[in-house]
């Protein structure tokens, strides 16, 4: 006898749920999971509804105008909700009180904090595991450095820097994310600066003051499309590189030495890394978490309340560079209702 199926609905039927049958998309990182069936799709526009169920061959009972209607007929266990970045906080709080169990919702976690603490409060009601699509602390890539780091590879971690792709909010929360899933401190301080972009979600840059004396370094500045990013993290006994386009995977431990000061980074490539990223492997991982967090019972590596983290980073980057002013975390009541209107681009 076959063993029952996890049960998946996706609400938004966009190209990153799916739509045009795409390969790095929620629809097919789930199609990915043997034991996970695709059964539900919920979107507002009928047409597009009816493409992306027939392209994931979804019955046409179970293709849904409301997201509400889905959660209440289709007999999930696991959601994703892939709507546009405006519309995450809905979905998601309606899924929470129906009851469904593993909630996956894309990044950036909500466009206000005070969304996003709602979010995250209807989840912890409900029971609900609620999951921030950020990708990377899925990949085994990732996984790896994280253990390293924990294992004390750097030492005491003291810095985090990161130089990558704009805009702030729609790409940078996956940088501003990871630097949280390397280290155990908590944001207490931030600093912020945003590029002259005319846009809503521009570039920018923060630095962070984190209790136990780290300090976190954002640059998303510069006006590029290309997401090339490369990473520093340096500890007391050590260093951390990474490029992921480019396939850099480095450790420098601390070493003695003769010339200069006395010490020096003995650089090697970290074993063990996978040569290449697909897109595709993304969403599959993410999928798998969502599916793993049901079956084992337990929190995702990436919960509603680390991205609801680094959303509130972020937006101090953005009141910082209004006022002119460091921004002292949590947010004040007000602050935390300003909202970075991201449209992803």
């Amino acid at each position: 006898m076959s063993k029952v199926k996890v049960r998946v609905g996706i609400v938004g039927a966009g190209p990153i749920g799916g739509l045009g049958r795409r390969p790095h998309s929620h629809a097919a990182g789930y199609r990915r999971c043997a034991d996970a069936d695709l059964v539900a799709v919920a979107d507002i526009n009928p047409r597009r509804l009816q493409q992306f169920g027939d392209e994931w061959e979804i019955a046409p009972e179970h293709r849904y105008s409301t997201a509400v209607d889905m959660y209440e007929k289709a007999g999930l266990d696991v959601v994703s909700v892939t709507t546009h970045n405006l519309y995450h906080h809905q979905p998601v709080i309606e899924a929470a009180e129906a009851g469904i169990k593993v909630i996956m919702v894309e990044k950036p976690l909500a466009i206000s904090v005070a969304w996003g603490r709602e979010m995250v409060a209807a989840c912890e009601r409900s029971g609900s595991r609620l999951i921030t699509e950020h990708t990377r602390r899925f990949l085994p890539h990732y996984r790896r450095l994280k253990r390293m780091l924990d294992d004390g590879a750097v030492g005491q971690i003291k810095t985090i820097k990161y130089e990558g792709c704009r805009p702030l909010l729609h790409n940078g929360t996956h940088t501003v994310d990871y630097a949280f899933y390397f280290t155990a401190a908590e944001p207490q301080l931030v600093s912020g600066y945003l590029n002259t972009e005319n846009v809503v979600d521009p570039g920018g840059a923060g630095l962070i003051a984190c209790s136990d004396g780290v300090v976190i370094m954002i640059d998303c500045i510069a006006e590029r499309r290309e997401h090339l990013g490369y990473t520093a993290i340096a500890g007391a006994a050590g260093r951390v590189h990474f490029c992921e386009r480019r396939g850099v995977w480095e450790y420098g431990p601390l070493v003695e030495a003769d010339e200069g000061y006395g010490a020096r980074y003995n650089f090697q490539p970290i074993p063990d890394m996978p040569a290449e990223f697909r897109l595709d492997d993304y969403f599959y991982a993410a999928a798998r978490e969502s599916v793993d967090c049901l079956l084992e019972d337990r929190e995702s590596v990436s919960t509603g309340r680390d991205g609801l983290k680094t959303l509130e980073v972020i937006t101090a980057i953005h009141i910082s560079h209004k006022i002119g002013a460091q921004v002292r975390l949590p947010l004040a009541p007000g602050l935390d209702e300003l909202e970075i209107r991201s449209t992803g681009k």
